[in-house]
């Protein structure tokens, strides 16, 4: 009997341990499942959090790629809109400015530049096309056209060879019928930021003798004038020769080449053109002339005003010399009632 109760013993050892590696084996697998769930949850959690990164780091990329290309765009149109306004002018220009019904800020006033196909030059406030090489025709703008408010911008004025001032444009009161000017601007006045004199301009009361020495008539007049300036940036100066003759009443302007040899007679004025006309000794004189790249090419064109009674200027001429090449109207005969226009 006490073998069968030794026997039996041994046989509930034998279950306790059976069921106590159970119950381990049991809690294993429960804590391998617990732990496997517990990575689910973190790898879902990791992935969520990298998607909402992602998604902002994209939304954040997208909006500099939008605001770089808008940022592109006005400086390249302009380097543009690089708009400097001096201290006298901020009073005007950082206001409203009103004329007629229309309201536009200087802001405005700039970024509609972007709009703006092509650049606008204006002479004395009046539309000058620089698209040609020719004598241009001003023009008045129509106060009655939907366009006409493309003209109240930021202008960069320009006048005796020289950069004045950054201005807002504005609208003039009617001039004739139904047409206005821009006010507030330089002489010329260009709708873009850009350095459109690249090279020094010099004004001298005398001939250079390079000049002189190929052409001894210059001397005999009585008020000598020469600018100075490399037009086409080849390295080499141009000159532009403004001669007067009290006597004889006449007077011109000559382009010499670099070599001191006379490219063309830009502009020829007798006595005869003015001597009815109470203004005492009219002549051509430099203050006809501008001197500006005007159509952003790199190249300073010749702007010549054709002289006129009236108070605003009618006719300008443009000429662009490159490489020993002319372009534009030539042997201009000059008087204050007509104009005669001579080569091309």
């Amino acid at each position: 009997m006490s073998e069968n109760k030794n026997q039996k013993n041994k046989i509930n050892d034998k279950n306790a341990k059976t069921n106590k590696s159970k119950n381990v084996k049991d809690n294993s697998e429960l804590s391998k499942k617990v732990l496997n769930i517990f990575l689910a949850i973190i790898v879902i959690i990791t992935v969520i959090i990298g998607s909402v990164i992602y998604y902002q780091l994209y939304k954040y990329s997208s909006e500099e790629i939008v605001n770089t290309d808008t940022t592109n765009e006005a400086s390249t149109v302009a380097e543009i809109l690089n708009t400097v306004i001096d201290s006298n002018e901020t009073n005007t220009s950082s206001s409203n400015s009103t004329s007629g019904n229309t309201t536009v800020s200087t802001s405005d006033a700039d970024s509609r530049k972007v709009l703006n196909k092509e650049i606008i030059v204006l002479y004395d406030g009046l539309v000058l096309n620089v698209s040609e090489m020719k004598v241009v025709d001003l023009q008045y703008i129509d106060n009655t056209s939907d366009k006409k408010d493309d003209y109240v911008i930021t202008y960069y004025n320009y006048q005796n060879f020289g950069f004045t001032k950054s201005s807002l444009g504005i609208l003039s009161d009617q001039v004739l019928d139904g047409l206005v000017k821009v006010d507030n601007v330089g002489k010329v006045a260009i709708s873009e930021n850009y350095n459109a004199i690249p090279r020094d301009i010099q004004v001298v009361n005398s001939i250079p003798a390079v000049v002189l020495d190929n052409n001894s008539d210059f001397a005999n007049y009585d008020n000598k004038k020469t600018i100075i300036s490399d037009l086409d940036g080849n390295g080499t100066n141009e000159y532009i020769v403004i001669l007067s003759n009290k006597e004889t009443g006449e007077s011109k302007i000559i382009l010499v080449e670099s070599t001191g040899f006379i490219k063309a007679t830009l502009a020829t004025m007798n006595k005869s053109g003015w001597e009815s006309v109470s203004t005492d000794g009219y002549y051509l004189s430099y203050n006809n002339i501008e001197i500006l790249d005007v159509d952003n090419d790199g190249i300073m064109e010749i702007l010549f005003e054709l002289p006129t009674t009236q108070s605003i200027p009618t006719q300008v001429s443009l000429l662009k010399y490159k490489n020993g090449d002319l372009s534009g109207i030539t042997d201009i005969s000059c008087s204050l009632e007509n104009t005669n226009t001579g080569n091309q």
